[in-house]
């Protein structure tokens, strides 16, 4: 079993390299401080498990390196290991092609029980990382569903009722029928969930549309 070990601190690494021999006993360990030194090494050392710190010095982003481990050891487990929690950054590692993520403050019986996990293929992201990236991309979609599509019409019509214009001066101004503007008024208060055309207006400005 071979273990690349991607960390820009030596106390950082030794201690790794413990949880390493924990999990593996024949495990053999190479260390990296720098992502050049890291794909250099992944090429030569060809290791089935990777364990790389997502705040690496130099010019290479966590996620990009991610993905170029991935290109160059597409069988391995890529872990990240981190003392920080930023749900972007490890949302885009995982995109990236990492196969989960470890914080640091992880006792090294459960890291090293992750890390086996791990290699065997299974599930390896601390549950808070977990519950982060569910809170964070349930938030999202909430923000996108609170944001109606609107037609270009729609959107024009939107613009005349902040305007605070009547049904018939949008008709004259839009060149519609008054029945054709109560229809589009009428579906703008249902899609922006509004009882009324001022209420309409206002969560249209809190959503950004007008």
């Amino acid at each position: 079993m071979r273990v690349l070990i991607v960390d820009d601190h030596p106390v950082a690494r030794r201690g790794l390299r413990m949880v390493v021999s924990e999990a593996f006993p024949d495990a053999e360990c190479a260390d990296a401080s720098d992502a050049d030194a890291a794909l250099a090494l992944a090429a030569s050392v060809r290791p089935g498990l990777v364990l790389l710190d997502m705040h690496m010095p130099g010019e290479i982003p966590a996620p990009v390196l991610c993905g170029r481990l991935r290109e160059c050891l597409p069988g391995a487990a890529i872990v990240i290991v981190t003392a920080f929690d930023s749900s972007a950054e490890i949302r885009a590692c995982l995109l990236a092609g990492a196969d989960g993520c470890l914080l640091k403050d992880t006792s090294e019986t459960d890291m090293a029980q992750a890390l086996r996990s791990a290699v065997g293929g299974g599930p390896t992201i601390d549950s808070r990382v977990a519950f982060k990236l569910a809170r964070d991309m349930l938030g999202e979609q909430a923000t996108a569903a609170a944001i109606p599509h609107l037609s270009g019409r729609e959107r024009d019509v939107l613009q005349l009722l902040a305007e605070g214009r009547s049904n018939r001066a949008i008709a004259e101004r839009l060149d519609l029928s008054e029945a054709t503007v109560k229809g589009h008024v009428s579906r703008l208060l249902d899609k922006l969930n509004a009882s009324s055309r001022l209420e309409a207006v206002v969560r249209a400005s809190d959503a950004g549309l007008i």
